[in-house]
C-alpha cells in the first residue's frame, strides 16, 4: 500500500496544528492506515481573516480530485469556502464541531459566515461527508454544527460529551474521527 499525502486538516481560531487532537490522529492514521495528514498552519489565528486563511489553503492543499479534508470549528467553513472555489471533485470531509452560521458568542468570526455557502455548487464535489459534535459544546454549540450537516445533507454524529475537543476539555484523542476516515478509505 503506497502512502496517500492528500489528507489535509483545517485547524481552527486561536489553535495550531500541535493542539487538542491534531498530532493523535497525525500518529494514527500514519501507523495504522499507511496514511500522511498533513495539517496546515492557518495565518493569524487570533485573528483570522477569511481571504488570508483561503490563500493558506490555496497555498498548502493540493486541489486534486480525491483529498480528504478534516476541518476543526473554524476549519470546517474554511474548509468549504476553499471547496466552493475549487474544481475538483471526489472529496472527503469530515467536519469536526463546525458551523455555516453566525455564533453569537464568536462575532469575530462573522467574516467566514457572512455570505451562504453555495450548497448547489459545493454537493457535487463530495464524494463522502461526516459531520460531528458534542451535546455539551460549549463554544459552537450543537445546533449550529446539526444545521451545518442539515445544510450538506450529510451523516451527523452527536457524541454525549467532549466539549469542543480541545486540549482545554482535555481531548489529545479523537477516535470518531479516525474511525470515519477509516470507513472512508474502505469505500
Amino acid at each position: 500500500m503506497t502512502t496517500d499525502q492528500n489528507n489535509y486538516l483545517i485547524h481552527g481560531y486561536s489553535a495550531t496544528p500541535t493542539a487538542n487532537w491534531f498530532p493523535w490522529l497525525k500518529t494514527q492514521l500514519n501507523i495504522h492506515l499507511n496514511q500522511e495528514l498533513n495539517i496546515l498552519t492557518m495565518p493569524d489565528t487570533n485573528h483570522p481573516n477569511l481571504e488570508a486563511w483561503l490563500g493558506a489553503c490555496e497555498r498548502d492543499i493540493d486541489s486534486s480530485d480525491g483529498i480528504t479534508l478534516i476541518g476543526h470549528s473554524l476549519g470546517c467553513i474554511t474548509a468549504l469556502r476553499f471547496l466552493e472555489k475549487q474544481t475538483i471533485k471526489n472529496v472527503n470531509l469530515i467536519l469536526v464541531s463546525g458551523f455555516d452560521d453566525k455564533i453569537e458568542t464568536l462575532p469575530e468570526l462573522d467574516g467566514f459566515t457572512q455570505q451562504p455557502l453555495d450548497i448547489q455548487q459545493l454537493l457535487p464535489k463530495i464524494n463522502q461527508i461526516t459531520v460531528i459534535s458534542a451535546r455539551d459544546d460549549d463554544i459552537v454549540p450543537y445546533r449550529h454544527t446539526e444545521k451545518l450537516a442539515r445544510d450538506l445533507d450529510a451523516p451527523f454524529i452527536l457524541m454525549p460529551h467532549g466539549q469542543h475537543f480541545i486540549d482545554r476539555d482535555g481531548t489529545t484523542k479523537l477516535p470518531v474521527v479516525y474511525d470515519v476516515f477509516a470507513t472512508f478509505r474502505k469505500n
